[in-house]
């Protein structure tokens, strides 16, 4: 058939979704998401700017790192960074953004969907202060919707499996593959010195 261009298409491919897949989506935070966003480390955010390139980032730092204000809003910590403001950006063209929050673990994801902004105030962002560090920013969501994503996808990957897990050395270090990347000869650190650099920018600057 070729290239799928429209949803009729897709659904003679497809078949709708049934039972609890159908009807899972919540407006609300209740117990059990609020549970699993205390336990959570890491969340990979979702945004689209003007230029119409979708971007995915990361976020990481101590489980339970995003501040529950009330059962439609969440808020992150926009710590230290490359200055690429990829998200930030993002969001100030475009409020709509997806998040996956991740417990290491666990194979099930939490998914909110939502539209944010980003909020500097100065009381908001001491509040998530971390051996002196503050963010310069937060970013504040207001939920939209909320679902369980089911463990398939980290099943098939056996993500959480240590027996896959690589060693560095079976990779090259992040300053090679961006010099090669970008046809540059800066000084390359080996992975115990990148990741020493990357501790010293977490404890200096959050």
């Amino acid at each position: 058939m070729g290239v799928v261009k429209d949803r009729e298409q897709l659904r003679n491919i497809y078949n709708y979704p049934k039972g609890r897949a159908a009807v899972k989506v919540i407006k609300k935070l209740e117990k059990h998401s609020i549970e699993f966003l205390k336990l959570s480390p890491f969340v990979v955010i979702s945004s689209q700017g003007n230029d119409q390139i979708a971007d995915a980032s990361p976020r990481g730092d101590h489980k339970g790192f995003v501040k529950i204000k009330d059962e439609t809003t969440i808020i992150i910590p926009d710590r230290s960074g490359n200055n690429r403001l990829d998200t930030l950006q993002n969001i100030i063209d475009n409020p709509a953004i997806g998040l996956l929050f991740f417990v290491p673990g666990i194979n099930d994801v939490l998914r909110i969907n939502g539209n944010a902004h980003i909020d500097n105030d100065i009381e908001l962002c001491n509040s998530f202060i971390i051996k002196n560090n503050v963010p310069k920013t937060c970013i504040v969501i207001n939920i939209k919707e909320i679902f369980m994503h089911c463990s398939k996808a980290l099943m098939r990957s056996s993500f959480w499996d240590g027996n896959n897990f690589l060693s560095p050395k079976d990779l090259p270090t992040i300053s090679k593959v961006i010099n090669d990347q970008i046809n540059a000869s800066d000084d390359e650190k080996s992975h115990m010195e990148e990741e020493q650099r990357y501790k010293d920018q977490i404890e200096n600057f959050g």
